[in-house]
């Protein structure tokens, strides 16, 4: 494919990414504790050429030229900031303020969310939204026994109540890089290959647990829309940099 065409397919594409990032934020303005996402591009690896031996160079001058070859959507920053707290007064509801995840078992493994609003399943378990286990600070499914919800509370240390009597302690998960972990649905996250491993226990230092509240989106709408706006200006110059590519390459093959 010729370079000018291959760029600007590769701008169209990466801006397509970070377009659906965005889209993404956007739609979940309004989800529990949702974590925003903001695209990081880079550029492609340069083409070498060497100049033609016929050409002069400059005193100095390498004979070695290098192309750019286009840009890729090389990750997203993610970010926790900017969640307000909102007074449920609900007692299985908890916020996380600080570092840190609560640790969901799902069947494809330890899966990490900040949506603190817990209930319990029919067999007395807690569990998060999405109805999988919530793990204990030893890694174990809090089980509340015969409590119904409404006798079940979670203290600002994380301990678990049922009847006045704490039955666990809420398990929370820290990373060296969060951003590295891969969304996987449901509001929660899977370890990625460069979030590091989970450090993994109680109520880590520089973390508070707010109960009775839940944690607001995250999703900056402004940011977000001013984003998404110079994503398609982008795109619309990308898409007028491929025609005038195609129709250069057009003119050169009906000349020769």
């Amino acid at each position: 494919m010729d370079l000018g065409l291959s760029i600007a397919a590769s701008a169209l594409g990466a801006t397509e990414q970070g377009v659906s990032i965005y889209a993404n934020d956007l739609s979940n303005a309004n989800t529990v504790a949702f974590t925003q996402a903001t695209p990081l591009f880079a550029g492609l690896p340069a083409a070498t050429q060497t100049a033609a031996s016929a050409v002069p160079l400059a005193p100095g001058a390498s004979p070695v030229i290098s192309f750019g070859t286009g840009v890729q959507l090389v990750g997203s920053d993610v970010t926790n900031s900017g969640q307000s707290l909102q007074e449920t007064g609900v007692g299985t509801d908890v916020a996380l303020q600080g570092p840190g995840y609560f640790v969901l078992r799902t069947a494809a493994g330890p899966a990490y969310t900040r949506d603190g609003s817990f209930g319990v399943d029919a067999q007395g378990n807690l569990v998060g939204q999405s109805g999988a286990l919530a793990l204990s600070a030893q890694g174990q499914p809090i089980s509340v026994g015969k409590a119904s919800s409404a006798d079940v509370s979670i203290t600002a240390t994380g301990d678990v109540l049922a009847g006045g009597k704490s039955v666990g302690q809420l398990g929370i998960a820290t990373f060296p890089n969060p951003s590295g972990l891969v969304p996987i649905g449901q509001n929660a996250f899977a370890v990625g290959p460069n979030s590091g491993t989970a450090n993994f226990g109680g109520l880590p230092s520089g973390t508070s647990l707010i109960p009775g509240t839940l944690a607001s989106s995250g999703t900056d709408v402004a940011a977000s829309l001013t984003g998404l706006i110079t994503l398609e200006r982008s795109f619309q110059l990308d898409a007028k940099v491929l025609g005038q590519a195609s129709q250069m390459l057009n003119w050169a093959a009906s000349m020769g």
